[in-house]
């Protein structure tokens, strides 16, 4: 039976959905500072506050891959209404027992898990939601606004939260915090009742989709294992992830190794920061004209060779220039490695793969962090030569991910061809793996 063809949402709807989940990112920064400001306010514990800060990575971990297999059996949109008004829930709850003074500090961590789960199941069905919202050749400049947003985000929330709690207290920004999901929720709640309402057939009981899981997961991994560019894709990222965790290790070794005063420090920090928003302008402009393959790999090995390079700069300027680096290459690579797996994952199958690629990366993080500092002790309190090593390290691994896959790849810009579908699925980017439409 041959698929209808995709009804894709107006261009004002589409509009509408990107800006809501801009703000919704801006709830995401929020949320970075406000939790661990909240718990600093409820007990003045430094070790409280840590915890509070740490979330969004464990609950990634705890509920990443069956949040995906979770969200390729449901209708992506549902799951991320849903997720928005988990969100709302939290953090109003939160500014209205911050505002009785009614808080203690577990009850702030179950909520901020709470919160940090519901983002994982949001952020997954985002990923599946924007191939079907987006035309193949206009998914690189979703990806990149996306992630534009995002990076600036996590600049603008922060400073955000200071100056509402300056002004009206912490509880009125966890009360803006909360309205930015509203604003999320109906913005995907527009483009549902609009013209790309899905076409498929409704999304099975909760209760049925739990109960199969665990075969989802398997064959999730068994998708990732025959699409050889994802594959290599998925464990070079890993692999970044766990030599980036050095850049833990960055302030220490700008106030403790090099002596640059706390405004030198931040400046170099913030230059991350700006490095990564421009990096998806970086991604939008080549992702059109080179092999996505090849814009991974070379963003790759510029951030080795940055990373390296941070371990023999002395002098402000330079670390600048190369912390702007790192954060430009970092946010390029991480743009066209999702549009990678939204064009040659198949439709029913992106989920799975991208909680698992997600996982993994998430994963490597602490192991590099942890191992970063062990060195670094080891070492007598010098950073430099753990930064020479992650560097050349990633360099390293980035080679032999070209030569693994990403040299000849299965991927060109003008998305003509596709990887291998998993038995019984459609690899069609406008079509579910049971080949109905799956529009919005």
């Amino acid at each position: 039976m041959t698929p209808a063809a995709p009804v894709r949402p107006s261009p004002l709807a589409f509009r509408v959905f990107l800006g809501g989940q801009s703000v919704s990112l801006i709830g995401d920064g929020l949320a970075i500072l406000a939790i661990p400001l909240l718990v600093l306010e409820v007990s003045g514990s430094p070790y409280a506050a840590v915890l509070a800060a740490i979330p969004r990575t464990v609950g990634y971990l705890l509920v990443g891959l069956p949040a995906g297999a979770l969200v390729d059996r449901l209708n992506p949109r549902n799951v991320m209404l849903t997720m928005d008004v988990v969100r709302f829930a939290v953090f109003l709850s939160l500014a209205v027992l911050a505002a009785t003074s009614q808080l203690a500090v577990p009850v702030i961590l179950a909520l901020a898990f709470v919160a940090a789960g519901a983002g994982v199941f949001f952020e997954t069905a985002l990923t599946v939601a924007v191939r079907d919202l987006v035309e193949e050749e206009r998914l690189v400049r979703t990806n990149s606004l996306l992630e534009a947003a995002n990076q600036s985000a996590q600049i603008v929330g922060p400073g955000l939260v200071g100056v509402l709690s300056a002004l009206w207290g912490l509880q009125v920004a966890l009360l803006v915090n909360a309205c930015t999901f509203a604003v999320s929720f109906i913005s995907v709640l527009h483009v549902l009742r609009g013209k790309g309402r899905s076409s498929r057939a409704p999304s099975p009981p909760l209760r049925e989709a739990l109960r199969g899981v665990r075969g989802d997961l398997v064959e999730g991994f068994r998708c990732l294992r025959s699409l050889r560019v994802v594959l290599v894709v998925t464990c070079l990222q890993a692999s970044a992830n766990l030599f980036l965790a050095v850049g833990y290790l960055l302030v220490f070794y700008l106030r403790d190794t090099l002596h640059l005063g706390a405004s030198e420090a931040s400046a170099v920090v913030a230059a991350g920061g700006i490095g990564g928003v421009l990096g998806t302008a970086v991604a939008l402009r080549l992702g059109r004209r080179m092999r996505h393959e090849t814009l991974i790999a070379l963003s790759a090995a510029c951030l080795g060779t940055t990373l390296a390079s941070l371990g023999v700069a002395t002098s402000l300027v330079p670390l600048l220039v190369l912390n702007l680096l790192l954060g430009g290459s970092t946010v390029t690579a991480v743009v066209l490695i999702r549009t990678l797996r939204q064009r040659l994952v198949p439709r029913a199958l992106l989920g799975r793969v991208t909680a698992t690629a997600k996982v993994a990366a998430l994963a490597a993080s602490p192991v590099g962090a942890l191992a970063g500092g062990a060195l670094t002790t080891l070492n007598h309190g010098n950073p430099r030569p753990v930064f020479l090593a992650a560097g050349l390290l990633s360099v390293l691994t980035t080679a032999a991910a070209w030569t693994l896959g990403l040299r000849t790849g299965s991927h060109s810009p003008s998305g003509t061809e596709q990887g291998p579908s998993a038995p019984g699925t459609s690899a069609s980017p406008v079509t579910g793996g049971d080949g109905a439409v799956e529009a919005p």
